[in-house]
């Protein structure tokens, strides 16, 4: 009877550790963890004849996205209507049109997110 009291009390002592843990693990995960939905702009490239930038992007979740393009001092000098984008890998074409050569910034945006990537347009 002894050895079973003992048997019970270590047993028991093991499976409340193993829960505190597991709860302890979870509200972690939950709480400090990276959000894993935000967007991933693969790529930038700049396309000429007509001028545009292809954009490859990953969405973990349909979203809304819009498109912003900035000079160097993050000034907006114009923006492109917002394009709802299915889960999965996608290809965003904008058409740039008449723009000097130079450094501009692209600006990626959803309701909980901004990305900006520096490109430069060189068409000479």
């Amino acid at each position: 009877m002894e050895n079973l009291r003992i048997a019970l009390t270590i047993t028991l002592s093991i499976l409340l550790v193993l829960v505190l843990f597991r709860r302890y693990r979870d509200r972690v995960v939950r709480r400090d963890l990276p959000v894993a939905g935000h967007v991933e702009m693969l790529g930038l490239e700049v396309a000429y004849h007509p001028t545009r930038l292809l954009v490859r992007v990953r969405m973990p979740q349909p979203r809304v996205m819009s498109w912003a393009l900035l000079d160097h001092g993050h000034l907006e000098l114009h923006r492109w209507p917002g394009e709802r984008l299915e889960a999965g890998e996608h290809t965003v074409e904008l058409a740039l049109g008449t723009r000097a050569d130079g450094v501009y910034h692209l600006q990626m945006a959803s309701d909980s997110q901004r990305t900006i990537r520096r490109f430069r347009l060189a068409q000479a």
